[in-house]
């Protein structure tokens, strides 16, 4: 008779079953409430400044999950509590933060303490960042919701967290602004407008400009304004009337280079076309862009200076070669200059601009002086006007180099000058 041969077995070996992965429910109401009581239980009145330092105090030590509940930790800040829809509270939002940036005055002094406090978090756990970016992004998406103190609170500290650097990303937060629905209601021009204004208290023209490119909304500034005040004239109209001459003056500015960039980039496309095009048709085809797009008169003759000389094919010339073809080129489109420089201060504008264009590249470093003869034989640029070049009318670059070069030049002007007198 068979017996069934046992297997062997390990004794004392724990087989291990693999667990499941245990997801814990997210519960922002509790953490939202643990933070509302920490702040509430260690103010003690005296100043909101000290109340909110010995909130931080206590959350130093407090066992909270603030990587999961970041935006929340803000929104209690900002709001007094955990935010629903419609920039309200959560119905289940019981208690609430008595002092918080909406129950503040809307002055840059009345938040600074709030702001001291995100600087305090975010140095201590660099991750809340991401939370008060998603924190402002709620708030300005529900711009519509609040009274117009409300919306002025929520711009002043958001120009303060920029212009505290506390390490927000331009491009995550001011990105949020181009929302077609809150700017046709005119919400987003008034939160830039405060925003601006704040941001400038503090920095200068320069850094603003600087934090509109990052945030990649610098060529967009019209777009924070409603449909029906899409302009420029309605733009300068608005800002200048809040104080913000600077922005407006360097908007205007910015509108007008890409304005000419633009007549440039169509000149060159002229001027290179084979066959190229006639006087008449270039003259034509400025005056029309000038008209059309209000290009001041010295912006439009430096870019015709600037095409004509990018018209010169330089490679592999030397000096008298390189004249040569510079004298061909002014006597082609001599009838397009004179029909531009049409008084002192444009011809002033156009000798500055050959004297840029000669000390950027050296092989027309010393040919300025002929270049100037040659605009001076073909009553391009008068006599006056290239003695006060001379005087005081010169560009800093390359300045005492031109000056030296062009003293024959002017000392035969002064004695032709001397002579006319004794004949008269």
């Amino acid at each position: 008779m068979s017996t069934k041969e046992e297997r062997p077995t390990l004794a004392g070996v724990n087989v291990k079953t693999r667990k499941r992965n245990i997801v814990v429910p997210a519960d922002p109401a509790s953490f939202a409430t643990a933070i509302v009581q920490i702040f509430q239980d260690a103010a003690d009145g005296v100043s909101v400044e000290k109340d909110l330092e010995a909130g931080v105090k206590v959350l130093d030590s407090a066992d909270l999950d603030f990587s999961r509940y970041a935006d929340t930790l803000f929104e209690v800040l900002f709001a007094g509590g955990r935010l629903s829809t419609g920039g309200n509270l959560a119905d289940d939002q019981k208690e609430k933060l008595t002092f918080n940036v909406l129950a503040s005055d809307a002055t840059p002094e009345a938040l600074l303490p709030y702001i001291k406090v995100f600087q305090s978090l975010i140095r201590r756990r660099p991750f809340l960042v991401k939370g008060l970016e998603a924190t402002l992004n709620k708030f300005i998406l529900s711009l519509e919701f609040y009274d117009e103190a409300g919306r002025k609170k929520i711009a002043t500290a958001a120009a303060m967290v920029f212009s505290y650097k506390l390490g927000c990303l331009p491009e995550n937060v001011l990105q949020t602004l181009l929302n077609d629905r809150l700017v046709a209601k005119g919400s987003v021009m008034g939160f830039v407008t405060t925003f601006f204004q704040v941001f400038l208290q503090k920095e200068n023209l320069d850094d603003l400009v600087a934090l509109l490119t990052k945030a990649r909304v610098v060529n967009r500034l019209l777009d924070f304004m409603p449909p029906s005040k899409r302009s420029l004239e309605d733009f300068n109209a608005h800002f200048s009337a809040a104080g913000l001459g600077p922005l407006v003056e360097w908007n205007t500015r910015r509108e007008i280079d890409t304005k000419v960039a633009e007549l440039q980039e169509g000149l060159e496309r002229m001027m290179s076309a084979d066959p190229p095009h006639s006087s008449n048709d270039i003259i034509a085809f400025v005056k029309s862009r000038k008209a059309e797009q209000g290009l001041p008169d010295s912006d439009v003759v430096r870019v015709l200076w600037v095409c004509i000389m990018r018209s010169v094919n330089l490679t592999g010339k030397n000096q008298a070669q390189i004249l040569q073809t510079i004298i061909a080129k002014v006597k082609a489109h001599h009838k397009l200059l004179a029909t531009f420089v049409t008084n002192a201060k444009l011809e002033l504008t156009l000798l500055v601009t050959l004297q840029v264009l000669c000390y950027e590249d050296n092989r027309l470093l010393k040919l300025f002086s002929d270049i100037v003869k040659l605009m001076y034989n073909g009553d391009l640029v008068g006599e006056d006007t290239i003695q006060h070049w001379h005087k005081k009318g010169s560009h800093p670059k390359g300045r005492n180099v031109f000056l030296k070069d062009m003293e024959p030049f002017i000392k035969w002007l002064e004695e032709a000058e001397e002579e006319d007198d004794e004949e008269d």
